[in-house]
């Protein structure tokens, strides 16, 4: 891992085209600005880690669980 220190309006260059930017500092957070081509796909890894979470229990859950979940939606009678 590179550590660097940076003050608000410098700047780190990542390979080709990509550009982070130092906005703003408090004794609290770092606001950073990103300037990347289209293709890259820039994500807070929170997120990331949330859809990976997601798939996974999504892929735990088998086709006969899903079946009887769905049957029994259907036979639950709708309020009028």
């Amino acid at each position: 891992m590179l550590v660097i220190s940076r003050r608000p309006g410098e700047a780190v260059l990542i390979g080709p085209g990509v550009e982070v930017t130092v906005i703003d500092v408090t004794t609290s957070r770092v606001r950073l600005g990103f300037e990347a081509p289209v293709e890259i796909t820039i994500l807070r890894k929170e997120i990331q880690i949330a859809a990976a979470q997601n798939l996974a229990a999504a892929d735990a859950v088998s086709p006969s669980t899903v079946g009887l979940l769905l049957d029994t939606l259907r036979r639950r009678e709708v309020p009028k």
